[in-house]
């Protein structure tokens, strides 16, 4: 009887913090779970949105940037008024044969062609999550051709993103995720065709990117691609 009744009295001690804690737990789940199933898309034409003071990162591997990125990058820059957007060309567990320098180098000669001023790129090593906390962001923007087509692989990277921060630290709330669906009118281009075109060489490639990248930087695309598999 005494054995059982320690083991009631167990039960009765521990049971309030069990239930504070599953508490918490569904808390947080009602908040979070939501935004996954349904995501927060921008869909095409993108309305005008006032200027805020606001740190915002369009992350990406950008391999290579191309006119539909920067098309996106317009829409966000004239979102935000201070401190300035910020993109991330961030190093991938997938090994890529041009450097996430080379790539942030040609993403820098992009905006160079364009009338962006509120841009700062950055080479981001590690979990994202972590580098936008440090920076003070308070969304993160994922550039889509539809959902349809890129949902699957974006629900993935939002679910790493959302929970990350709370399973593998630094413990903080998490930075919302919002998709943007591209221009209709550059959403046939994509990295993987101009790394194609690339593939063929380098004489043929640089007339062949003529309205996938501006022409300032088509021997620079041409020039790192060519010949490369990846």
């Amino acid at each position: 009887m005494e054995s059982k009744h320690n083991t009631y009295s167990m039960i009765s001690e521990t049971s309030p913090i069990f239930f504070l804690l599953a508490a918490v737990g569904l808390a947080v789940a009602y908040k979070l779970v939501p935004p996954i199933i349904w995501p927060t898309i921008i869909t095409y034409p993108w309305e005008e949105e006032e200027k805020e003071d606001k740190i915002v990162i369009l992350a990406g591997s950008y391999n290579p940037p191309h006119l539909g990125h920067l098309k996106m990058l317009e829409y966000l820059s004239n979102s935000v008024r201070l401190p300035p957007l910020t993109i991330s060309s961030f190093h991938s567990p997938q090994k890529y044969l041009v450097s996430p320098e080379e790539r942030v180098d040609l993403l820098r000669q992009i905006l160079q062609t364009s009338s962006i001023t509120n841009v700062r790129v950055e080479v981001v090593e590690g979990y994202i999550w972590r580098w936008a906390k440090r920076e003070g962001a308070t969304v993160f923007y994922r550039g889509i051709r539809s959902w349809e087509k890129d949902g699957h692989d974006e629900r993935a990277l939002q679910i790493l993103n959302t929970w990350g921060p709370l399973l593998l630290g630094p413990l903080f709330w998490p930075i919302p995720t919002i998709y943007i669906e591209g221009d209709p009118n550059y959403n046939h281009i994509s990295s993987t065709l101009i790394r194609e075109i690339c593939r063929d060489g380098k004489e043929a490639a640089e007339d062949s990117l003529d309205g996938l990248v501006p022409k300032t930087v088509a021997k620079s695309v041409s020039t790192l691609y060519s010949g490369k598999d990846k």
